[in-house]
């Protein structure tokens, strides 16, 4: 195995030389870097990532991180996509990924293990709560990292990428009551998600200008799962005066109420019209089409890991944010009436 002794030796300069020119960070004469650079192709080296992170303090690695239970995030269309975005822009880089799923109550031991281990140089955190733990440890000790997701303070000391949740809640209910629709549910996921709170604040706000009041026995709240979010669509259908829609707040939610539908005897897109978030390929092949709101979640994870990148090259002097458009995909579990 070729190592940088030998390459030294090749090119008539020290090992500290052939690091700090593999470094590229020292200043090194044009024609010294040429002659190690010559040297590598000769000998025909590779760079151990271990050696080369030994040089840099640095890890050469980045960490997704996600506080949820494993059942959750495997079933979920936004997870797939989202990973999807952040490696098509890491690939391009000398990094790796280290992904760390774990149920909240090991969040805070998984994380400051992580960070104390040295094996990521930053984080892409894949949720936003009220009160993080994650957000508000990463900033007390400075650790870089993007948020996807707004918090739910402190917009302005935080790096993220978002949609404008609110004004998407507001669309996919004001889509529904331009169809006729004053009878509304709200599906939404955990209370304490940033993302869900945006959501029902759209949706309320698009009742209020249309002046539906709003009736909380249609709000609703479950856990990304399937047989969670069918037990809460059923109890919404179930209601002696049902909504004739419901605005789910994600995908696997939304085929959730479809499910509990078929059960009730009630067409989709006749009887109840249902609208979701985060298009995938499963919404196109599903039969009806269900009609959604394209969140664009590859590029969520796309501009977060390329704003990750930036800020460890060379830290921001202040802090980033960004937003993703948000789109309607009309498909067939919408009707007017």
């Amino acid at each position: 195995m070729v190592t940088i002794k030998d390459i030294a030796r090749e090119a008539g300069v020290s090992p500290s030389t052939v690091s700090r020119v593999l470094s590229g960070k020292a200043k090194i004469s044009p024609e010294t870097t040429k002659r190690v650079m010559d040297a590598i192709k000769r000998l025909g080296y590779i760079p151990n990532a271990s050696a080369k992170s030994l040089v840099m303090k640095k890890a050469y690695s980045i960490g997704i991180f996600m506080p949820r239970r494993l059942e959750q995030t495997l079933t979920s269309t936004f997870f797939d996509q989202v990973v999807s975005g952040i490696c098509s822009y890491i690939n391009n880089t000398e990094y790796e990924i280290v992904l760390t799923i774990v149920p909240p109550e090991k969040e805070k031991e998984s994380l400051e293990r992580l960070i104390k281990s040295r094996k990521v140089d930053g984080f892409i955190l894949l949720t936003s709560r009220i009160n993080d733990y994650a957000i508000r440890y990463l900033r007390s000790i400075k650790f870089p990292f993007v948020l996807i997701g707004s918090p739910d303070k402190d917009k302005d000391y935080v790096n993220w990428v978002d949609n404008d949740n609110k004004r998407a809640g507001f669309d996919a209910t004001e889509y529904l009551i331009k169809l006729g629709h004053t009878q509304i549910g709200f599906l939404g996921g955990m209370e304490n998600l940033v993302l869900t709170q945006d959501r029902l604040s759209g949706y309320k706000s698009a009742l209020s200008k249309y002046k539906i009041p709003v009736e909380n026995q249609y709000i609703m709240f479950t856990e990304f799962d399937e047989q969670s979010s069918y037990e809460k669509a059923k109890q919404l259908l179930t209601l002696k005066n049902r909504p004739t829609a419901i605005v789910c707040i994600d995908e696997v939610v939304a085929y959730a109420a479809v499910k509990a539908c078929r059960e009730l005897d009630l067409k989709v897109g006749y009887d109840v019209s249902i609208i979701g978030f985060n298009e995938s390929i499963f919404s196109k092949l599903s039969s009806p089409r269900l009609t959604t709101v394209d969140t664009n979640i590859f590029y969520l994870g796309y501009y977060a890991a390329e704003m990750l990148m930036k800020e460890l090259e060379e830290p921001y002097k202040t802090y980033k944010r960004l937003i993703v458009q948000h789109s309607i995909v009309e498909g067939e579990t919408c009707r007017a009436i």
